[in-house]
Protein backbone atom coordinates (compact mmCIF):
# COMPACT_ATOMS: atom_id res chain seq x y z
CA UNK A 1 0.00 0.00 0.00
CA UNK A 2 1.29 2.83 -1.25
CA UNK A 3 0.73 6.34 1.54
CA UNK A 4 2.26 9.33 1.86
CA UNK A 5 3.69 8.98 5.46
CA UNK A 6 4.83 12.63 6.35
CA UNK A 7 1.00 13.53 5.70
CA UNK A 8 -0.30 10.61 7.71
CA UNK A 9 2.03 11.79 10.87
CA UNK A 10 0.34 15.13 10.82
CA UNK A 11 -3.08 13.61 10.64
CA UNK A 12 -2.67 11.08 13.27
CA UNK A 13 -1.25 13.79 15.41
CA UNK A 14 -4.30 15.93 14.52
CA UNK A 15 -6.82 13.02 15.30
CA UNK A 16 -5.23 12.93 18.80
CA UNK A 17 -5.65 16.31 19.76
CA UNK A 18 -9.08 16.50 18.26
CA UNK A 19 -9.81 13.04 20.33
CA UNK A 20 -8.23 14.54 23.65
CA UNK A 21 -10.04 17.83 23.39
CA UNK A 22 -13.47 15.69 22.60
CA UNK A 23 -13.26 12.71 24.79
CA UNK A 24 -11.33 13.85 27.84
CA UNK A 25 -13.86 15.25 30.53
CA UNK A 26 -13.01 18.54 32.36
CA UNK A 27 -11.23 17.82 35.43
CA UNK A 28 -14.65 18.02 38.34
CA UNK A 29 -13.86 20.08 41.44
CA UNK A 30 -13.62 17.31 43.84
CA UNK A 31 -14.34 18.67 47.42
CA UNK A 32 -14.05 16.14 50.35
CA UNK A 33 -14.70 16.39 53.91
CA UNK A 34 -13.17 14.15 56.61
CA UNK A 35 -13.92 13.23 60.36
CA UNK A 36 -12.71 10.74 63.06
CA UNK A 37 -15.15 9.89 65.80
CA UNK A 38 -14.99 8.05 68.93
CA UNK A 39 -18.26 6.21 70.61
CA UNK A 40 -17.66 5.29 73.99
CA UNK A 41 -20.06 2.42 74.66
CA UNK A 42 -22.32 2.20 77.89
CA UNK A 43 -23.20 -1.14 79.52
CA UNK A 44 -26.30 -1.35 76.95
CA UNK A 45 -24.56 -1.55 74.30
CA UNK A 46 -23.30 -4.41 72.14
CA UNK A 47 -21.05 -4.10 69.43
CA UNK A 48 -24.15 -4.02 66.56
CA UNK A 49 -25.17 -1.32 68.52
CA UNK A 50 -21.85 0.28 68.95
CA UNK A 51 -21.22 0.35 65.28
CA UNK A 52 -24.79 2.14 64.49
CA UNK A 53 -24.87 4.76 66.66
CA UNK A 54 -21.46 5.44 65.93
CA UNK A 55 -21.80 5.37 62.20
CA UNK A 56 -24.68 7.31 63.06
CA UNK A 57 -23.04 10.14 64.64
CA UNK A 58 -19.63 10.20 62.36
CA UNK A 59 -22.23 10.61 59.13
CA UNK A 60 -24.45 13.05 60.97
CA UNK A 61 -21.16 15.35 61.65
CA UNK A 62 -20.33 14.88 57.96
CA UNK A 63 -23.66 15.61 56.61
CA UNK A 64 -23.48 18.93 58.79
CA UNK A 65 -20.17 20.26 57.63
CA UNK A 66 -21.68 19.36 53.69
CA UNK A 67 -24.95 21.17 53.95
CA UNK A 68 -23.21 23.96 55.37
CA UNK A 69 -20.83 24.24 52.81
CA UNK A 70 -23.73 23.53 50.49
CA UNK A 71 -25.43 26.70 51.46
CA UNK A 72 -22.21 28.96 51.61
CA UNK A 73 -20.37 28.65 49.11
CA UNK A 74 -22.75 26.91 46.13
CA UNK A 75 -26.44 27.88 44.56
CA UNK A 76 -28.01 25.74 46.94
CA UNK A 77 -28.12 28.71 48.98
CA UNK A 78 -30.64 30.01 46.13
CA UNK A 79 -33.10 27.15 46.77
CA UNK A 80 -34.95 28.49 50.27
CA UNK A 81 -33.73 25.69 52.52
CA UNK A 82 -32.51 25.09 55.86
CA UNK A 83 -29.26 23.62 56.31
CA UNK A 84 -30.98 21.12 57.93
CA UNK A 85 -33.23 19.94 54.79
CA UNK A 86 -29.82 20.71 52.61
CA UNK A 87 -28.10 18.18 55.04
CA UNK A 88 -31.05 15.46 54.45
CA UNK A 89 -31.31 15.62 51.02
CA UNK A 90 -27.75 15.46 50.41
CA UNK A 91 -27.60 12.46 52.34
CA UNK A 92 -29.73 10.49 49.97
CA UNK A 93 -27.57 11.90 46.94
CA UNK A 94 -24.32 11.02 48.47
CA UNK A 95 -23.16 7.88 51.31
CA UNK A 96 -20.47 8.77 53.67
CA UNK A 97 -17.46 6.29 53.17
CA UNK A 98 -15.86 4.52 56.03
CA UNK A 99 -12.26 4.27 55.32
CA UNK A 100 -11.30 2.46 58.92
CA UNK A 101 -12.74 1.63 62.21
CA UNK A 102 -11.39 0.07 65.45
CA UNK A 103 -12.37 -0.99 68.88
CA UNK A 104 -10.42 -0.78 71.61
CA UNK A 105 -12.23 -1.82 74.56
CA UNK A 106 -15.35 -0.13 74.57
CA UNK A 107 -14.61 2.78 72.77
CA UNK A 108 -15.17 2.30 68.56
CA UNK A 109 -13.42 4.65 66.38
CA UNK A 110 -14.48 5.42 62.93
CA UNK A 111 -12.61 7.35 60.22
CA UNK A 112 -15.21 8.84 57.68
CA UNK A 113 -15.05 11.06 54.29
CA UNK A 114 -17.65 12.19 51.89
CA UNK A 115 -16.06 13.07 48.24
CA UNK A 116 -18.29 15.11 46.24
CA UNK A 117 -18.30 17.19 43.14
CA UNK A 118 -20.27 20.01 44.70
CA UNK A 119 -21.77 21.84 41.51
CA UNK A 120 -22.60 18.22 40.48
CA UNK A 121 -24.31 17.98 43.74
CA UNK A 122 -26.22 20.81 43.65
CA UNK A 123 -27.59 20.08 40.24
CA UNK A 124 -28.66 16.69 41.76
CA UNK A 125 -30.15 18.30 44.79
CA UNK A 126 -31.85 20.89 42.75
CA UNK A 127 -33.87 17.55 40.82
CA UNK A 128 -34.31 16.03 43.87
CA UNK A 129 -36.00 18.95 45.82
CA UNK A 130 -38.56 19.47 42.60
CA UNK A 131 -40.27 16.31 43.52
CA UNK A 132 -41.55 17.01 46.24
CA UNK A 133 -42.94 13.11 47.69
CA UNK A 134 -39.19 12.31 47.79
CA UNK A 135 -38.14 15.46 48.99
CA UNK A 136 -40.52 15.25 51.83
CA UNK A 137 -40.06 11.93 52.41
CA UNK A 138 -35.97 12.06 52.55
CA UNK A 139 -36.34 15.09 54.99
CA UNK A 140 -38.41 13.26 56.98
CA UNK A 141 -36.26 10.35 57.32
CA UNK A 142 -33.67 12.73 58.37
CA UNK A 143 -35.29 13.64 61.25
CA UNK A 144 -36.57 10.62 62.13
CA UNK A 145 -32.33 9.59 62.15
CA UNK A 146 -32.00 12.65 65.05
CA UNK A 147 -35.04 12.01 66.59
CA UNK A 148 -33.80 8.41 67.14
CA UNK A 149 -29.86 9.95 68.01
CA UNK A 150 -31.37 12.17 70.47
CA UNK A 151 -33.43 9.41 72.09
CA UNK A 152 -30.38 6.98 72.36
CA UNK A 153 -28.41 9.51 73.89
CA UNK A 154 -31.53 10.63 77.02
CA UNK A 155 -31.93 6.72 77.59
CA UNK A 156 -28.18 6.55 77.93
CA UNK A 157 -27.95 9.40 80.78
CA UNK A 158 -31.00 8.20 82.42
CA UNK A 159 -30.48 4.67 82.86
CA UNK A 160 -26.41 5.22 83.50
CA UNK A 161 -27.63 7.44 86.62
CA UNK A 162 -30.48 4.67 88.10
CA UNK A 163 -29.15 1.37 86.56
CA UNK A 164 -30.99 -0.38 83.73
CA UNK A 165 -33.79 -2.93 84.62
CA UNK A 166 -34.68 -5.09 81.87
CA UNK A 167 -37.72 -3.08 81.15
CA UNK A 168 -35.28 0.27 80.11
CA UNK A 169 -32.73 -2.46 78.29
CA UNK A 170 -35.83 -3.20 76.12
CA UNK A 171 -36.26 0.66 75.52
CA UNK A 172 -32.87 0.88 74.98
CA UNK A 173 -32.65 -1.70 72.10
CA UNK A 174 -36.06 -0.77 70.43
CA UNK A 175 -34.39 2.98 70.55
CA UNK A 176 -31.61 1.34 68.59
CA UNK A 177 -33.85 -0.77 66.33
CA UNK A 178 -35.32 3.10 65.17
CA UNK A 179 -32.13 4.03 64.32
CA UNK A 180 -31.10 1.09 62.47
CA UNK A 181 -34.20 1.08 60.54
CA UNK A 182 -34.65 4.57 59.37
CA UNK A 183 -31.09 4.32 58.32
CA UNK A 184 -32.08 1.20 55.84
CA UNK A 185 -34.73 3.40 54.68
CA UNK A 186 -32.26 6.87 53.64
CA UNK A 187 -30.42 3.72 52.28
CA UNK A 188 -34.16 2.55 50.66
CA UNK A 189 -34.18 5.97 48.92
CA UNK A 190 -30.64 6.25 47.60
CA UNK A 191 -31.40 3.30 45.84
CA UNK A 192 -34.73 5.05 44.64
CA UNK A 193 -32.78 7.56 43.22
CA UNK A 194 -30.64 5.15 41.54
CA UNK A 195 -33.92 3.48 39.45
CA UNK A 196 -32.97 0.31 41.66
CA UNK A 197 -36.42 -0.10 42.63
CA UNK A 198 -36.62 -3.52 43.48
CA UNK A 199 -33.48 -3.29 46.12
CA UNK A 200 -35.08 -0.23 47.51
CA UNK A 201 -38.24 -2.39 48.48
CA UNK A 202 -36.07 -5.44 49.87
CA UNK A 203 -34.71 -2.54 51.89
CA UNK A 204 -37.91 -1.14 53.33
CA UNK A 205 -38.68 -4.77 54.28
CA UNK A 206 -35.48 -5.13 56.16
CA UNK A 207 -36.28 -1.94 58.04
CA UNK A 208 -40.31 -3.11 58.43
CA UNK A 209 -39.34 -6.04 60.25
CA UNK A 210 -37.50 -4.00 62.80
CA UNK A 211 -40.20 -1.62 62.83
CA UNK A 212 -43.31 -3.60 62.00
CA UNK A 213 -45.81 -0.73 62.81
CA UNK A 214 -44.22 2.11 61.01
CA UNK A 215 -46.52 3.65 58.87
CA UNK A 216 -43.86 5.47 56.70
CA UNK A 217 -42.25 1.94 55.41
CA UNK A 218 -45.26 0.25 54.42
CA UNK A 219 -46.39 3.30 52.28
CA UNK A 220 -42.99 3.95 50.97
CA UNK A 221 -42.84 0.35 49.58
CA UNK A 222 -46.73 0.06 48.55
CA UNK A 223 -45.72 3.28 46.15
CA UNK A 224 -42.95 0.70 44.68
CA UNK A 225 -44.84 -2.53 44.21
CA UNK A 226 -47.85 -0.17 42.92
CA UNK A 227 -45.64 1.40 40.45
CA UNK A 228 -44.35 -2.00 39.34
CA UNK A 229 -47.52 -3.39 38.80
CA UNK A 230 -47.04 -5.23 41.76
CA UNK A 231 -50.76 -4.51 42.79
CA UNK A 232 -51.58 -7.92 45.23
CA UNK A 233 -47.94 -7.23 47.25
CA UNK A 234 -49.42 -3.58 47.20
CA UNK A 235 -52.58 -4.18 48.09
CA UNK A 236 -51.47 -6.12 51.36
CA UNK A 237 -49.24 -3.20 52.64
CA UNK A 238 -52.32 -1.25 52.51
CA UNK A 239 -54.02 -3.99 54.36
CA UNK A 240 -51.76 -4.13 56.75
CA UNK A 241 -51.74 -0.43 57.54
CA UNK A 242 -55.45 -1.00 57.65
CA UNK A 243 -54.90 -2.84 60.44
CA UNK A 244 -53.04 -0.64 62.12
CA UNK A 245 -54.50 2.47 61.43
CA UNK A 246 -59.13 1.44 60.62
CA UNK A 247 -59.98 4.73 61.34
CA UNK A 248 -57.79 6.71 58.78
CA UNK A 249 -60.20 7.51 55.91
CA UNK A 250 -57.26 8.30 53.64
CA UNK A 251 -55.61 4.60 53.51
CA UNK A 252 -59.35 3.42 52.53
CA UNK A 253 -59.39 6.24 49.76
CA UNK A 254 -55.79 4.73 48.37
CA UNK A 255 -56.89 1.16 48.64
CA UNK A 256 -60.03 1.98 47.08
CA UNK A 257 -57.97 3.64 44.21
CA UNK A 258 -55.84 0.34 43.60
CA UNK A 259 -58.90 -2.02 43.71
CA UNK A 260 -60.11 0.44 40.78
CA UNK A 261 -56.55 -0.53 38.73
CA UNK A 262 -57.03 -3.97 39.64
CA UNK A 263 -60.93 -3.93 38.35
CA UNK A 264 -62.62 -5.00 41.81
CA UNK A 265 -65.31 -1.88 41.64
CA UNK A 266 -67.33 -3.76 44.21
CA UNK A 267 -64.22 -3.46 46.38
CA UNK A 268 -63.57 -0.04 45.70
CA UNK A 269 -67.16 0.92 46.53
CA UNK A 270 -66.79 -0.42 50.26
CA UNK A 271 -63.93 1.03 50.88
CA UNK A 272 -64.87 4.78 49.68
CA UNK A 273 -67.92 3.99 51.74
CA UNK A 274 -66.31 3.51 54.40
CA UNK A 275 -64.15 6.25 53.88
CA UNK A 276 -67.19 8.45 53.82
CA UNK A 277 -67.95 7.11 56.91
CA UNK A 278 -65.71 7.87 59.13
CA UNK A 279 -64.68 11.25 57.69
CA UNK A 280 -68.14 12.71 56.08
CA UNK A 281 -66.63 15.92 55.38
CA UNK A 282 -64.08 14.72 53.39
CA UNK A 283 -64.58 16.23 49.31
CA UNK A 284 -62.23 13.43 48.12
CA UNK A 285 -64.17 10.37 49.89
CA UNK A 286 -67.37 11.23 48.06
CA UNK A 287 -66.28 12.15 44.49
CA UNK A 288 -63.95 8.88 44.05
CA UNK A 289 -67.42 7.01 45.31
CA UNK A 290 -69.23 9.35 42.50
CA UNK A 291 -66.41 7.77 40.44
CA UNK A 292 -67.37 4.21 41.06
CA UNK A 293 -70.92 4.91 40.95
CA UNK A 294 -70.75 5.99 37.83
CA UNK A 295 -68.18 3.47 36.33
CA UNK A 296 -70.66 0.55 37.46
CA UNK A 297 -73.87 2.34 36.08
CA UNK A 298 -75.31 3.71 39.17
CA UNK A 299 -76.03 7.37 37.83
CA UNK A 300 -78.43 8.56 40.21
CA UNK A 301 -76.09 7.59 43.23
CA UNK A 302 -72.72 9.05 41.03
CA UNK A 303 -74.88 12.57 41.01
CA UNK A 304 -75.39 12.61 44.52
CA UNK A 305 -71.82 11.85 45.30
CA UNK A 306 -70.43 14.99 42.99
CA UNK A 307 -72.87 17.32 44.94
CA UNK A 308 -71.73 16.16 48.07
CA UNK A 309 -67.79 16.41 46.89
CA UNK A 310 -68.58 19.97 45.47
CA UNK A 311 -70.29 21.36 48.75
CA UNK A 312 -67.78 20.19 50.53
CA UNK A 313 -64.95 21.65 49.16
CA UNK A 314 -65.59 24.67 51.01
CA UNK A 315 -65.22 23.27 54.06
CA UNK A 316 -61.24 23.31 55.64
CA UNK A 317 -59.04 21.15 54.29
CA UNK A 318 -59.29 17.71 55.81
CA UNK A 319 -56.74 15.57 53.83
CA UNK A 320 -54.27 13.27 55.56
CA UNK A 321 -50.53 13.89 54.73
CA UNK A 322 -49.15 12.70 51.69
CA UNK A 323 -51.90 10.33 50.66
CA UNK A 324 -55.57 12.16 49.92
CA UNK A 325 -55.46 14.59 46.27
CA UNK A 326 -54.83 18.26 47.27
CA UNK A 327 -58.67 19.81 48.03
CA UNK A 328 -58.34 22.48 45.34
CA UNK A 329 -58.37 19.92 42.89
CA UNK A 330 -61.84 18.34 43.65
CA UNK A 331 -64.62 20.46 43.10
CA UNK A 332 -63.50 21.15 38.65
CA UNK A 333 -63.30 17.76 38.86
CA UNK A 334 -66.61 16.66 40.47
CA UNK A 335 -67.85 19.54 38.25
CA UNK A 336 -66.68 17.88 34.77
CA UNK A 337 -68.31 14.60 36.20
CA UNK A 338 -71.25 16.03 37.14
CA UNK A 339 -72.14 17.44 33.96
CA UNK A 340 -71.28 14.22 32.43
CA UNK A 341 -73.05 12.25 34.29
CA UNK A 342 -76.22 14.32 34.46
CA UNK A 343 -75.67 14.07 30.35
CA UNK A 344 -75.43 10.14 30.50
CA UNK A 345 -79.05 10.07 31.93
CA UNK A 346 -80.58 12.76 29.37
CA UNK A 347 -80.70 15.87 31.83
CA UNK A 348 -79.16 18.02 29.53
CA UNK A 349 -80.74 20.92 31.43
CA UNK A 350 -79.15 20.45 34.73
CA UNK A 351 -75.52 20.97 34.11
CA UNK A 352 -76.49 23.90 32.18
CA UNK A 353 -78.39 25.39 34.93
CA UNK A 354 -75.11 24.14 37.45
CA UNK A 355 -72.83 26.11 35.46
CA UNK A 356 -74.91 29.20 34.89
CA UNK A 357 -74.86 29.15 38.75
CA UNK A 358 -70.87 29.14 38.73
CA UNK A 359 -70.89 31.81 36.31
CA UNK A 360 -73.27 33.75 38.35
CA UNK A 361 -70.62 33.44 41.62
CA UNK A 362 -67.43 34.15 39.37
CA UNK A 363 -67.99 35.96 35.93
CA UNK A 364 -64.36 35.03 35.14
CA UNK A 365 -64.14 31.65 35.56
CA UNK A 366 -62.93 30.29 31.39
CA UNK A 367 -64.21 26.61 32.59
CA UNK A 368 -67.70 27.21 33.47
CA UNK A 369 -68.00 28.98 30.67
CA UNK A 370 -67.02 25.87 28.36
CA UNK A 371 -68.44 23.32 30.22
CA UNK A 372 -71.86 25.43 29.85
CA UNK A 373 -71.05 25.55 26.27
CA UNK A 374 -70.07 21.66 26.27
CA UNK A 375 -73.86 21.35 27.74
CA UNK A 376 -75.45 23.41 24.63
CA UNK A 377 -73.39 22.27 22.32
CA UNK A 378 -74.45 18.24 23.09
CA UNK A 379 -78.55 19.60 23.71
CA UNK A 380 -78.40 20.84 20.33
CA UNK A 381 -78.89 24.25 21.21
CA UNK A 382 -75.53 25.76 19.08
CA UNK A 383 -76.07 29.41 18.91
CA UNK A 384 -76.15 29.07 22.61
CA UNK A 385 -72.81 26.91 22.71
CA UNK A 386 -71.23 29.77 20.20
CA UNK A 387 -71.75 32.34 22.70
CA UNK A 388 -70.29 30.41 25.62
CA UNK A 389 -67.47 29.75 23.05
CA UNK A 390 -66.81 33.13 21.97
CA UNK A 391 -66.33 34.13 25.92
CA UNK A 392 -63.62 31.54 26.57
CA UNK A 393 -61.75 32.69 23.15
CA UNK A 394 -61.76 36.32 24.85
CA UNK A 395 -60.26 34.96 27.58
CA UNK A 396 -57.72 32.09 25.77
CA UNK A 397 -57.42 32.97 22.34
CA UNK A 398 -54.89 30.11 21.56
CA UNK A 399 -57.63 27.20 22.96
CA UNK A 400 -57.39 25.20 19.29
CA UNK A 401 -60.03 23.17 21.24
CA UNK A 402 -62.49 26.03 21.34
CA UNK A 403 -62.34 27.24 18.05
CA UNK A 404 -62.74 23.48 16.92
CA UNK A 405 -66.04 23.24 19.16
CA UNK A 406 -67.50 26.55 17.46
CA UNK A 407 -66.54 25.59 14.26
CA UNK A 408 -68.39 22.19 14.26
CA UNK A 409 -71.41 24.17 15.86
CA UNK A 410 -71.24 26.75 12.94
CA UNK A 411 -71.15 23.70 10.62
CA UNK A 412 -74.15 22.53 12.19
CA UNK A 413 -76.11 25.70 11.86
CA UNK A 414 -74.86 25.71 8.35
CA UNK A 415 -72.76 28.96 8.35
CA UNK A 416 -69.79 26.72 6.26
CA UNK A 417 -67.75 30.04 6.22
CA UNK A 418 -67.13 30.51 10.11
CA UNK A 419 -67.04 26.88 10.61
CA UNK A 420 -63.70 26.87 7.97
CA UNK A 421 -62.39 30.24 9.41
CA UNK A 422 -62.39 28.21 13.05
CA UNK A 423 -61.32 25.78 11.79
CA UNK A 424 -58.06 27.45 9.91
CA UNK A 425 -57.56 29.10 13.12
CA UNK A 426 -57.45 25.94 15.34
CA UNK A 427 -55.23 24.27 12.70
CA UNK A 428 -52.64 27.57 12.68
CA UNK A 429 -52.83 27.73 16.72
CA UNK A 430 -52.02 23.62 17.07
CA UNK A 431 -51.77 21.78 13.62
CA UNK A 432 -50.82 18.72 14.77
CA UNK A 433 -52.71 18.19 17.74
CA UNK A 434 -56.28 19.00 15.90
CA UNK A 435 -58.26 16.11 16.21
CA UNK A 436 -59.00 15.43 12.52
CA UNK A 437 -57.92 17.33 9.31
CA UNK A 438 -60.71 15.45 7.55
CA UNK A 439 -62.90 18.06 9.38
CA UNK A 440 -61.08 20.82 7.56
CA UNK A 441 -62.11 19.36 3.89
CA UNK A 442 -65.75 17.94 5.02
CA UNK A 443 -66.34 21.88 5.84
CA UNK A 444 -66.25 22.67 2.41
CA UNK A 445 -68.19 19.37 1.33
CA UNK A 446 -70.81 20.55 3.49
CA UNK A 447 -71.43 23.80 1.04
CA UNK A 448 -70.86 21.47 -1.54
CA UNK A 449 -67.83 23.10 -3.00
CA UNK A 450 -66.30 19.67 -3.61
CA UNK A 451 -63.68 20.76 -5.62
CA UNK A 452 -62.05 23.62 -3.23
CA UNK A 453 -62.34 19.88 -0.63
CA UNK A 454 -60.02 17.97 -2.97
CA UNK A 455 -57.95 20.74 -3.37
CA UNK A 456 -57.16 21.68 0.33
CA UNK A 457 -56.88 18.13 1.07
CA UNK A 458 -54.03 17.91 -1.26
CA UNK A 459 -52.33 20.91 1.10
CA UNK A 460 -52.70 19.20 4.37
CA UNK A 461 -52.87 15.02 3.91
CA UNK A 462 -48.70 15.12 4.31
CA UNK A 463 -49.31 16.58 7.68
CA UNK A 464 -51.28 13.84 9.42
CA UNK A 465 -51.05 10.75 6.64
CA UNK A 466 -52.64 8.48 9.44
CA UNK A 467 -56.07 10.39 9.44
CA UNK A 468 -58.84 7.76 8.63
CA UNK A 469 -61.45 11.07 7.99
CA UNK A 470 -59.21 12.68 6.09
CA UNK A 471 -59.35 10.28 3.39
CA UNK A 472 -63.10 9.83 3.95
CA UNK A 473 -63.96 13.51 3.73
CA UNK A 474 -62.02 13.27 0.78
CA UNK A 475 -62.98 10.65 -0.69
CA UNK A 476 -67.09 11.93 -0.70
CA UNK A 477 -65.62 15.17 -2.03
CA UNK A 478 -64.11 13.12 -4.67
CA UNK A 479 -67.15 10.99 -4.83
CA UNK A 480 -69.50 13.69 -5.55
CA UNK A 481 -67.18 14.91 -8.01
CA UNK A 482 -68.05 11.63 -10.18
CA UNK A 483 -64.50 10.58 -9.84
CA UNK A 484 -65.06 7.21 -8.12
CA UNK A 485 -62.14 5.19 -8.85
CA UNK A 486 -59.89 7.68 -6.50
CA UNK A 487 -62.65 7.94 -4.25
CA UNK A 488 -62.25 4.29 -4.00
CA UNK A 489 -58.66 4.84 -3.34
CA UNK A 490 -58.88 6.53 -0.63
CA UNK A 491 -62.09 4.52 0.86
CA UNK A 492 -58.93 1.67 0.56
CA UNK A 493 -56.65 3.85 2.77
CA UNK A 494 -59.19 4.41 5.11
CA UNK A 495 -60.17 0.96 5.92
CA UNK A 496 -56.73 0.11 6.77
CA UNK A 497 -56.21 2.98 9.23
CA UNK A 498 -59.91 2.07 10.73
CA UNK A 499 -60.82 -1.25 9.87
CA UNK A 500 -63.99 -1.19 11.95
CA UNK A 501 -65.51 1.78 10.70
CA UNK A 502 -68.63 0.57 8.85
CA UNK A 503 -69.12 3.84 6.91
CA UNK A 504 -65.80 3.65 4.93
CA UNK A 505 -67.21 -0.04 4.39
CA UNK A 506 -70.34 1.93 2.60
CA UNK A 507 -68.94 4.42 1.03
CA UNK A 508 -66.70 1.94 -1.04
CA UNK A 509 -69.57 -0.01 -1.77
CA UNK A 510 -71.31 2.82 -3.20
CA UNK A 511 -68.59 4.08 -5.01
CA UNK A 512 -68.70 0.48 -6.64
CA UNK A 513 -71.92 1.15 -7.69
CA UNK A 514 -71.66 4.26 -9.19
CA UNK A 515 -69.54 2.46 -11.42
CA UNK A 516 -71.95 -0.38 -11.77
CA UNK A 517 -70.29 -3.11 -10.00
CA UNK A 518 -72.97 -4.02 -8.26
CA UNK A 519 -71.61 -7.78 -7.01
CA UNK A 520 -68.85 -5.34 -5.23
CA UNK A 521 -71.42 -3.19 -3.37
CA UNK A 522 -73.26 -6.02 -2.15
CA UNK A 523 -69.50 -7.75 -0.76
CA UNK A 524 -69.32 -4.66 0.96
CA UNK A 525 -72.04 -3.98 2.53
CA UNK A 526 -71.86 -7.51 3.95
CA UNK A 527 -68.44 -6.76 5.48
CA UNK A 528 -70.57 -3.79 7.35
CA UNK A 529 -72.98 -5.94 8.70
CA UNK A 530 -70.73 -8.30 10.00
CA UNK A 531 -69.26 -5.87 12.04
CA UNK A 532 -72.66 -4.43 12.95
CA UNK A 533 -75.58 -6.00 12.51
CA UNK A 534 -77.57 -2.93 13.41
CA UNK A 535 -76.20 -0.96 10.38
CA UNK A 536 -79.86 -0.01 8.54
CA UNK A 537 -77.85 1.90 5.67
CA UNK A 538 -75.97 -0.89 4.78
CA UNK A 539 -79.13 -3.52 4.12
CA UNK A 540 -80.76 -0.54 2.44
CA UNK A 541 -77.52 -0.03 0.00
CA UNK A 542 -77.16 -3.84 -0.47
CA UNK A 543 -81.20 -4.41 -1.11
CA UNK A 544 -80.64 -1.67 -4.16
CA UNK A 545 -77.42 -3.42 -5.07
CA UNK A 546 -79.15 -6.79 -5.38
CA UNK A 547 -81.98 -5.46 -7.25
CA UNK A 548 -79.63 -4.12 -10.09
CA UNK A 549 -78.30 -7.60 -9.81
CA UNK A 550 -82.49 -9.49 -10.55
CA UNK A 551 -81.64 -10.80 -6.87
CA UNK A 552 -85.50 -9.66 -5.87
CA UNK A 553 -85.73 -11.76 -2.85
CA UNK A 554 -82.61 -11.52 -1.42
CA UNK A 555 -83.62 -7.26 -1.93
CA UNK A 556 -86.61 -7.74 -0.58
CA UNK A 557 -85.33 -8.88 2.60
CA UNK A 558 -82.75 -6.48 2.93
CA UNK A 559 -84.96 -3.55 2.66
CA UNK A 560 -87.63 -5.22 5.18
CA UNK A 561 -84.50 -5.33 7.58
CA UNK A 562 -83.48 -1.86 6.94
CA UNK A 563 -87.22 -0.82 7.77
CA UNK A 564 -87.33 -2.34 11.02
CA UNK A 565 -84.18 -1.23 11.91
CA UNK A 566 -85.93 2.48 11.35
CA UNK A 567 -84.56 3.69 8.29
CA UNK A 568 -87.33 6.11 7.08
CA UNK A 569 -85.67 5.72 3.51
CA UNK A 570 -86.32 1.88 3.62
CA UNK A 571 -89.86 2.39 4.52
CA UNK A 572 -91.03 4.81 2.37
CA UNK A 573 -89.59 2.54 -0.64
CA UNK A 574 -91.76 -0.15 0.70
CA UNK A 575 -94.53 1.88 -0.34
CA UNK A 576 -93.95 1.17 -3.55
CA UNK A 577 -96.56 -0.45 -5.85
CA UNK A 578 -94.02 -3.72 -6.38
CA UNK A 579 -93.55 -4.23 -2.63
CA UNK A 580 -97.06 -4.08 -1.98
CA UNK A 581 -98.05 -7.95 -1.27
Amino acid sequence: MNCKTPINIKCAVLVMMLLQFVISPAVAEVKTFEKKYTYRASELDNEASSKAIGHAQAAGLLYTDLGYYLSEHTDAKLFLLGPKEIRALASALVRAETISESQDGKSFSFSAKIATDPQALVRALNSLRKDSQKSSDVVQIGREVEAALIKIDGLRKKLSSKGADASGEKQYRRAVDDLISWNLSLEAYRLLIADKEREAAEAFTKAIELQKEERFFYLCRERIFEKSGDYQKAKADLDRLIELRPRDDALYLKRAALEEKMGNLDQALADCTRAVEINAGSSEAYYQRGRIYEKTGNLPLAINDYHRAIEKAEEPPQAKEGLAIEKSKTPPQAQASLAQAYQKLGKRETPREYYDSLIAHNPKQESAYYGRGVAEWAAGRYDKAIKDYDVVLQMNPRDERVYLLRSIAYGHLGNFKKALGDYQKALETNPREILSYGSFTKFYGDGENYARAVREFRKIKEMKPADAAGYLYHGIALWELGEYEKAIEDFNKVMKLAPKDTRYYLYRGMAYGKLGNFSETVEYCTRAIAINRKEAMAYYIRARAYEELWAFDEAFQDMISAAWLGLKAAQDYLTREEYKR
